[in-house]
C-alpha cells in the first residue's frame, strides 16, 4: 500500500482530555487539518477480494456439470469455458479496482474516517473514544500476499472495516487506534516488527498462555464432539451386520472417516500456535495456520464465563474458556470458527485456566469461592446432574457448577449481573426447590443455578441483592496495588488452616476444596 506515516498527535493536551495541570487554551481547527492523514488500500485489495466472487460463480455453475444424484450434463466446449472465466474475471477486476479506487481512510486528530462508494458515497466515523478492541485477520488469500484486515469494534454489530493493508502496517495501525481509545498521546509508526509470520507477537508483548499443537490434537480427538461422531458411525455398522446389509457399512464408514479427520483438521489448524499475550494496551489473542486471526481481548466488556470439561478431558485435567462480551454475538459453539471467537482458551491445563481469568480479572479466584451441593431431594427433579450441582458466591463473584456429562462451571461478577430470578415450578414449589438465573447484559451464557434448596436461597437473597446493586467499588479488571499483593501474600504465608485447602486444590483442581465445606452450611427441609 502507497501509504504516508500517521503523523504523531500534538504534544500539548488533547481538546477532549485536558491535561489537569494545565490551562486549556483556545483550540485551533487548523491543527487538525494539518495533522489529517488521508490513506488507501493496498493495491492488491481488487485481487483479493475479486477472486472470492471468481470462485463462487465457478462453484455455483459447476453444480450442474457434476453428477450429483442424476446425470450430469456435457461440459461446453473449452472455448466457451475460458472466455466466460474471463469475462467474471474482468468484470470482477473492474468492479474490485473502482471500489478500491474511491475508498480511502482519513485520520485526524480526533476521528477516523472511512469513506467508500463508487455511486453511493458511504462515510463511517469512528472517535478513538468508541474504539473498544481491534482485530487483526489475515484470511488464506491475504496472507499469501502479506495483506491483512482490520476489524474495528464499536461495542455493535456492525464493524467498520479496513481491507486490506499490508501486515505490519495493519499491525503498527492497530496499536495506534489502541493508544488513542486509552486516552493516551502515542506516536504512530509506519510498521511494526512481528517476531514471526505464525503468531502476531511484538518484542515487548508478554506471552501468559501458549496452547501446543499437539495438545490440541489430544483435546479433538478426546472432545466429546469426536465421540458423538464416531458413536453414530459405530451405530450404522452394528445396523448393517444385524441386518445383513454390508453395503451400509461401506456408505457409512467413509463418510463417517471422512467427518473425522475434517473435525479434527479444521479444529487444529484453526486453533493452531494459540496464544493469549499481553502488552501495554492490552490483552490479545492471536490463532490459525492457514487463516491468522488476532484478537483484542476489551476485559471490562467480558460479561461472564463459562469453564467446561468433556469426560475424557477429566481424566487428561483438561479445560477450556468461554467468554460472554457484549458486541461480539452468540457463543462460539464450535473451535473451527475462524475471524471473532468467544473461546479465551480452546484446550488447556488448570494452571492455563488460572493463568487466563487472572488476566481479565486480577481482583477475583473462582476457586476460593465456598459451594453449596444440592440437597438430595434435588434428584427427583435432576436425576443424573443432581450429585454435581453446586453454587456459592462470595463478595466479588458468584460461581454455579452443573452437568453430568459435561461439566460446566459458570462465573459471573456481581458487577455484571443486571438482575436476579428466583424460579419455581409446581414440582420445584412441592419439594421446596428453586432455581437461580442471573442475567447479564450480554446474554449469552445464561448462567443459573439449578435444584437449590429455598430456604438457603431465601437466606441469601438480601445479601445478593446488596452485593448486585452496589458492587465494590473497585472493578474486577484492575490490577491489584502493591500494598494489596503484600497483604495477600502475608495472608498465603500465615500458616492458617486455608493453607492446607489451597494445597489441594492447586493439586486436584477446582473441585477439591469445596465438597467438604459446604455441607454444614446448608440449611435443609428434609
Amino acid at each position: 500500500m502507497t501509504a504516508s506515516p500517521v503523523p504523531p498527535p500534538p504534544t500539548g493536551p488533547d481538546p477532549d482530555r485536558p491535561d489537569p495541570l494545565v490551562e486549556p487554551g483556545p483550540h485551533n481547527p487548523t491543527d487538525d487539518r494539518r495533522h489529517e492523514v488521508t490513506e488507501r488500500p493496498h493495491p492488491l485489495t481488487p485481487f483479493i477480494r475479486g477472486w472470492v466472487v471468481l470462485l463462487a460463480v465457478i462453484v455455483a455453475f459447476g453444480r450442474d456439470y457434476l453428477p450429483i444424484g442424476r446425470d450430469p450434463q456435457p461440459l461446453p466446449p473449452l472455448e466457451v469455458i475460458f472466455s466466460a472465466v474471463g469475462v467474471v474475471a474482468l468484470a470482477s477486476g473492474i468492479a474490485g479496482y473502482f471500489s478500491w479506487r474511491f475508498t480511502r481512510f482519513v485520520i485526524d486528530a480526533e476521528v477516523l474516517r472511512i469513506d467508500s462508494g463508487v455511486v453511493f458515497r458511504r462515510s463511517q466515523r469512528v472517535g478513538f473514544d468508541k474504539v473498544q478492541s481491534i482485530d487483526v485477520v489475515q484470511p488464506l488469500a491475504a496472507r499469501l500476499f502479506g495483506l491483512a484486515e482490520l476489524q474495528i469494534d464499536v461495542g455493535s454489530h456492525d464493524r467498520p472495516r479496513l481491507r486490506y493493508l499490508t501486515r505490519t502496517r495493519a499491525y503498527a495501525l492497530r496499536d495506534y487506534l489502541l493508544a488513542r481509545a486509552k486516552g493516551v498521546q502515542a506516536e504512530a509508526a509506519d510498521h511494526v516488527e512481528s517476531t514471526s509470520v505464525l503468531v502476531d507477537l511484538g518484542a515487548q508483548d508478554e506471552v501468559l498462555v501458549r496452547v501446543a499443537a499437539q495438545v490440541l490434537l489430544l483435546a479433538a480427538v478426546t472432545s466429546h464432539e469426536f465421540w458423538v461422531i464416531l458413536a453414530t458411525g459405530v451405530v450404522a455398522a452394528v445396523v448393517g451386520i444385524a441386518f445383513n446389509l454390508p453395503w451400509l457399512m461401506l456408505v457409512i464408514a467413509i463418510p463417517t472417516a471422512s467427518t473425522l479427520v475434517g473435525f479434527v483438521g479444521r479444529r487444529v489448524t484453526s486453533q493452531f500456535n494459540y496464544t493469549l499475550s499481553q502488552r501495554a494496551h492490552g490483552l490479545r489473542i492471536s490463532r490459525g495456520l492457514t487463516s491468522l486471526t488476532s484478537q483484542s481481548l476489551p476485559p471490562r466488556r467480558v460479561q461472564a464465563v463459562q469453564i467446561s470439561q468433556s469426560p475424557l478431558w477429566r481424566w487428561l485435567g483438561l479445560y477450556r474458556i468461554d467468554l460472554e462480551v457484549i458486541g461480539w454475538g452468540q457463543v462460539t459453539d464450535n473451535e473451527e470458527k475462524t475471524g471473532v471467537s468467544t473461546i479465551l482458551l480452546p484446550a488447556g491445563t488448570l494452571d492455563q485456566v488460572r493463568v487466563a481469568l487472572r488476566a481479565i480479572w486480577p481482583r477475583a479466584d473462582f476457586e476460593a469461592v465456598q459451594l453449596h451441593r444440592a440437597p438430595a431431594r434435588a434428584r427427583w427433579l435432576h436425576p443424573l446432574a443432581q450429585p454435581f450441582l453446586r453454587w456459592g458466591h462470595d463478595d466479588s463473584l458468584v460461581v454455579s457448577r452443573h452437568g453430568w456429562l459435561v461439566r460446566r462451571w459458570q462465573v459471573v461478577p456481581h458487577a455484571r449481573i443486571q438482575s436476579v430470578r428466583v424460579a419455581q415450578g409446581i414440582a420445584s414449589r412441592s419439594l421446596t426447590l428453586a432455581n437461580l438465573e442471573f442475567h447479564t447484559a450480554g446474554g449469552q451464557i445464561a448462567p443459573h443455578a439449578a435444584g437449590l434448596d429455598a430456604a438457603h436461597v431465601l437466606q441469601r437473597q438480601e445479601e445478593l441483592l446488596r452485593l448486585v446493586h452496589h458492587p465494590a467499588p473497585v472493578d474486577l479488571t484492575e490490577p491489584p496495588t502493591s500494598a494489596e499483593l503484600s497483604e495477600s501474600q502475608t495472608a498465603i504465608g500465615g500458616g492458617d488452616s486455608d493453607n492446607s485447602a489451597s494445597g489441594v486444590r492447586d493439586q486436584a483442581g477446582p473441585d477439591a476444596r469445596r465438597a467438604d465445606q459446604a455441607d454444614d452450611t446448608i440449611s435443609s427441609s428434609e
